[in-house]
This record gives C-alpha cells, structure tokens and sequence, in this order.
C-alpha cells in the first residue's frame, strides 16, 4: 500500500496540475455562442519601461509587458483576450467601468488585419458619456484584442464588459440617464434650499447648497458633463480639490444643523478639521496626483466618520431632525467601504461603482434636504410648545393673561373689520379664596381655583376662559351668557368650600367701545356684583 501511495501521489498531483493550468489558459479564450453580455477576465499586465507611445496605425511590441504586483503602478495596464465568435452578431463594444479613465485604447487583431479603437475623456459626436470602444468580431474567426486603459487620477481596477451592439445602445441610454437624472435633482435641491435661507435666515441652508453644489461639480466632471458643458479637463483641481471644500462646507453645515454650542470644544474641533480640508485640498495642488488621492482617501474616511459620530451623538441627546442625516451618511458611507473594500481586494464588488457612488451622494442630498424639512418642523412645533407654555396658566391649563391680550386684540380687529358683529368679555372673581389660603393653606386654596377652572370649561371652550390672575377669570364669547351656579354650588360644598362663590359682570364691545373699556366696565359691573352680596 505505501508503494501504491508513492506511485499514484505524484501522478494524481500532476493531473491536477495539469488541469489547472489548462483552465487558465482556457479562462483567457472566449468563445461567444450567444448575444449575452459578459464580463472579460485578465490578468492586467504593465510596461516597466514606462506607457508606450499610441500610434494610430501601429500596434506597440507587447512582448515587454509584465504581470502587475502589489507595488506596480495601476495607472497605464494592459489586458489580453482570446475571443472566437461563434454567432452572427460581429457588432460589439468593449465597455470599460469603475475607473475614472483617461484613455482607452483596444487593439484587434484578426489574421493580418489589425483594428484599432479609442475613447475616453474626450468629446465624442453625438453624446457619449461611457468609455466603450466599438468592436467588430468575424463569424467563426479567433480575434486576439488588447486593451490598454489609461487611468492616471483615479488608479483603480477597471472592469471589462463586452457586449452586443443592441445591448450596449440600450444600456448607454440607462447609463447616461442616470447620471443626468441624478445631477439634475443634486442641482435642483441646491438651488432649492439656497433660496430656503432667504426667507428663514438658517445659515444651515446656505452651507448645505454650497456642500452639495460642490460635490455636483465634482461629479459632473468625473462623469463628463462638465466637458461637454463648459469644455472642463481633468486635473487636480476640478477632480480632487472640490471635495476637499464640499468636505468643509459640510462640517460648517452640521454645526449649524445639529445645532452644537458655538463655543464648545466640540465646534472648535469640527472647525478645525474644515479649516486642515481646506489646507489639504491647497497643498496637494502641489503634490504628485497619486499622493494627493491617497490624502484624498484618508481625509473621506475621517470626514464621513466624524459626520455620522455627530449625527448619532445629537439623536441619541433627542435632536430628531438628525434621523435622516444620520440615514444620508450612513448611506453613502456603506457604499464608499464597498468601493474601498473592492479597491483593496484588487477587485470590483459591483460594476459601475462610480454611478453607484454618485446616487449615493444623490440620496445623502435627499436625506439631508429632508432632515432641513425636519428641522423646520421641529423647530416650528418647538416655538409653537414653548408659545403654548408662555401663554398656559400651569395650575389650570386654561390661557393665561398673555393669551388674553393676545386674543381679545384679534376679535378687536375682527369686529372693524366686519368678521365678528358683536363680542362679550365676562369678568369672573373667586370669593373666599384668600380665606381659604389663610385658614387652609394654599394647597387648598389652589384645590378651590381648579375646580373653578373645570366647572367653567364645562360651560364653555376651554380656548374661551382665560385665568388673568390669582382668582380672577375672563370670558370671551359671541353671545351674552346666562349663569345657573347651583351646580357650583353643589360641587363646592361637596368639596369642603361652602363659603366660597363667583361674582360676575360682563360687557360688550359696543357699549364699550375699546379693550381697554371693555375690560373695564366689566371688571365694575363685576365688583359691583361682589360688592352687593357681602
């Protein structure tokens, strides 16, 4: 048996060896027996020496080309594929993603006759927002293509796809779609809550249009509609510097809409950290383009770290509107550490991670143009509790003297101006009750006013009676009223109050003429009552 080991061991390892080296090369040959679209697969490969010089004509001697490793330059690779085509179909494109690309070059070689096609960050008729290069595959024939794909801004691993002519004209529609249709509505919420401030005078607004009109920038141009547009190139300074500033435009914007302390060591940090932005995205003008990226990299990390810290901190302290900041960042946080992920790994979790990327940002807007929305609720129902307070007697819950004049002046005006024909104020006294704070203390005394209040509430709306002192109520109403105490009566001796009464007077506006009178001539007739049941 040890024998048999040792005879069938080294052979079964060979088979497998075999086999394994034969589905490499097997993986590097396609063969198209349908229309479907398909992922290509390749080992990038790069030139020590350096990019070669593109002729038009002339394919380079890719005999210098070396495997890529960890420490190699991703900005210039190339890749290699072996493709037979075995339906009608010859119209195709190779279309290259998750890359922002400079150039891309295809090379197609079939027999003697050799293709080549270019695209890239270039104007291209009519409309082209894609990278894809046009392929013509023969029926029945091997074609041999290298792709070189130049990407000296943004050097991540590009994704290949090749597809049928039909399918990609159907998929450039989307693609391109998608990409106008999200900057328009980054655009549109800019200039939305821009003219938001105007009316609310909330520096949050300003700061949120000018984060979000700055990453619209910066998006427009990774995605060519800048070139377009306005014929704006690639450089550092409209690729990467935009994002510095939108990063501190949106550190001022949450220190305005979460509303943190203005001399808190938490503001002086988030201040700090936007003023190192903008430092940053200075000097690395100055900086070689990949080191200026990698900055670029840390400093989102961070950015997007400390947002969603202060998000999380104020919602947890009970700041509502910070729910949908909060979602926003998390959102495109979660898509970012995919995209890094995918970058680290030297592979691509998904294809088209750049538009991924830009929805993202898209739904972030969205998220924080609700949370402003929010905010404004919140702060509208907070003025209106802290009015309700400012105007609420505590012991009764009835209206207080604030709410009185701010009331009796609005049926006033109604009453010039033809909307309310007559109105009355009643004048309402509790009797006994300094007897009763004297003799029973003022808990009682305070026992005697709220059964007043809830007496008087089943009489009329609650909205209507107005607590304007320490035993004295106002009435407001449409109609003279009629009393019939004996109920009162009835519940305040049951309570322990049977010296204790209401002396009332009333008056109308009419008679009176102003509030001022009002008031008055009902606060007599009131006395006068009072007077004459001692």
């Amino acid at each position: 048996m040890p024998y048999l080991n040792r005879f069938f061991m080294p052979i079964l390892a060979l088979l497998l060896l075999s086999g394994t080296v034969t589905s490499v090369i097997a993986a590097n040959v396609l063969e198209l027996t349908d229309t479907r679209t398909r992922t290509l697969q390749s080992d990038p490969l790069w030139n020590p020496a350096g990019p070669f010089d593109h002729d038009a004509r002339t394919m380079p001697d890719t005999s210098a080309l070396v495997p890529v490793t960890a420490i190699s330059p991703r900005t210039d690779l190339w890749y290699r594929f072996d493709i037979v085509n075995r339906n009608e179909q010859q119209k195709w494109f190779i279309n290259t993603t998750n890359s922002l690309v400079q150039q891309v070059t295809v090379y197609s070689r079939n027999g003697r006759q050799l293709r080549i096609g270019q695209n890239g960050f270039k104007r291209t008729y009519p409309f082209d927002l894609t990278s894809a290069v046009p392929l013509t595959l023969a029926t029945n024939n091997a074609t041999t293509i290298w792709v070189n794909v130049q990407a000296p801004y943004i050097a991540e691993t590009a994704l290949l796809t090749l597809m049928p002519q039909k399918q990609f004209f159907s998929r450039h529609f989307n693609y391109s779609s998608m990409i106008l249709i999200a900057l328009g509505a980054m655009l549109a919420l800019v200039v939305y809550n821009a003219f938001l401030y105007f009316p609310t005078r909330d520096p949050s607004f300003i700061w949120y249009a000018g984060y979000q009109l700055l990453c619209t920038f910066a998006w427009a141009v990774q995605f060519k509609v800048m070139l377009y547009c306005f014929n704006v190139g690639l450089d550092q300074s409209t690729l990467y510097f935009p994002f510095y500033i939108a990063g501190a435009a949106s550190l001022m914007f949450a220190i305005t809409f979460l509303r943190l302390p203005n001399s808190g060591i938490i503001t002086y940090f988030i201040q700090a950290f936007a003023i190192a932005l903008v430092v940053c995205g200075v000097v690395g003008l100055f900086l070689p383009i990949k080191l200026y990226y990698q900055i670029l990299a840390g400093s989102t990390f961070a950015w997007l770290t400390v947002m969603l810290l202060l998000g999380i901190w104020r919602y947890k302290q009970g700041y509502r509107p910070a729910r949908f900041y909060v979602a926003g960042f998390a959102i495109m946080s979660t898509v970012l550490v995919f995209i890094l992920g995918g970058s680290l790994a030297g592979n691509s979790l998904f294809e088209n991670q750049m538009l991924w990327a830009l929805w993202a940002q898209l739904i972030d807007a969205v998220a924080l143009a609700l949370a402003l929305a929010d905010r404004i609720n919140f702060l509208r129902k907070s003025r209106q509790h802290a009015d309700k307070r400012a105007s609420t007697d505590r012991l009764t819950g009835l209206p207080n003297r604030t709410a009185f004049e701010r009331d009796v002046r609005a049926w006033e005006a109604g009453y010039h101006d033809g909307v309310v024909q007559e109105f009355f104020l009643t004048f309402i006294d509790v009797d006994g009750l300094k007897q009763v704070n004297d003799r029973n203390g003022h808990n009682e005394g305070d026992r005697l006013l709220t059964l007043v209040a809830r007496w008087l509430s089943k009489q009329i709306n609650p909205q209507h009676i107005y607590r304007i002192g320490g035993d004295e109520f106002v009435i407001l109403s449409r109609k003279q009223m009629m009393w019939n105490l004996s109920s009162l009566h009835n519940e305040l001796d049951n309570q322990g109050f049977p010296n204790s009464d209401l002396s009332i007077g009333s008056s109308s506006y009419s008679e009176s003429g102003s509030r001022s009178a009002l008031l008055k001539l009902a606060d007599e007739r009131m006395y006068a009552v009072k007077t004459s049941n001692r």
